[in-house]
């Protein structure tokens, strides 16, 4: 699950976004299945479109091929319809392999906040990921993406996931995999893992991932 964090503070007249948070999957040949919350994000096509608060941030779904990944979306990307959520609203989302169809299932809901009960969900075949494979190997990930001016200036809040589960069809190398995850930043910013444990053989949870701007996770390592 994900909070939604309080509005970026910028001047009213400084051009800057979207900015992008996720916490998604990378298959096998590149590419990402993200659950994506964005600020400042063109919504033509809103679940919800006239919510009883500022249209600041929106939950979509995404699936992006290895080479359309660094293209800013939807020219490259497939996209669901999306879910405004106001300031503080808890979203859980899941990514799900379905080996029968080989697709990827996404889902999004609105647990907490002005848009409670508002559902997305999204299909996509592995053939939408796998055109042009560039070898990248299967990963888990939590990056952000922030576009325009002064965006690292402004990025001033951490975005917080809660409950993160990961589970593989496997046991083999489930438990170093996920162990490996630790804490890091740099002057882009950084991450941080908190109540990691093993629930079985396949399963890794996480109490919580915190993504930070610069300054506080340069705080955090000097601590």
């Amino acid at each position: 699950s994900i909070t939604v964090p309080a509005a970026p503070v910028v001047p009213l007249n400084l051009t800057t976004g979207p900015w992008y948070f996720w916490c998604g999957l990378q298959p096998y040949g590149g590419g990402v299945v993200q659950p994506v919350l964005g600020w400042r994000e063109s919504e033509p096509n809103a679940l919800n479109p006239n919510p009883p608060f500022p249209k600041v941030w929106e939950m979509n779904l995404w699936a992006v091929p290895w080479n359309g990944a660094n293209q800013p979306p939807p020219q490259t990307a497939q996209m669901s319809s999306g879910i405004w959520a106001d300031e503080g609203a808890l979203i859980a989302s899941t990514v799900i392999w379905e080996t029968e169809s080989s697709e990827w299932v996404q889902t999004a809901n609105v647990l907490s906040g002005a848009a409670a009960g508002q559902p997305v969900s999204m299909i996509t075949p592995a053939s939408f990921l796998s055109d042009g494979d560039n070898h990248t190997f299967y990963a888990l990930c939590l990056p952000r993406r922030l576009y325009g001016t002064h965006a690292g200036q402004y990025w001033h809040f951490n975005v917080t996931l809660t409950n993160v589960v990961f589970r593989a069809i496997t046991s083999v190398g489930v438990q170093s995999l996920c162990a490996s995850a630790a804490d890091y930043s740099n002057d882009q910013g950084g991450i941080a893992f908190a109540g990691f444990k093993m629930v079985d053989p396949e399963t890794c949870y996480w109490e919580s991932i915190t993504l930070m701007p610069p300054g506080l996770s340069e705080l955090r390592k000097n601590q």
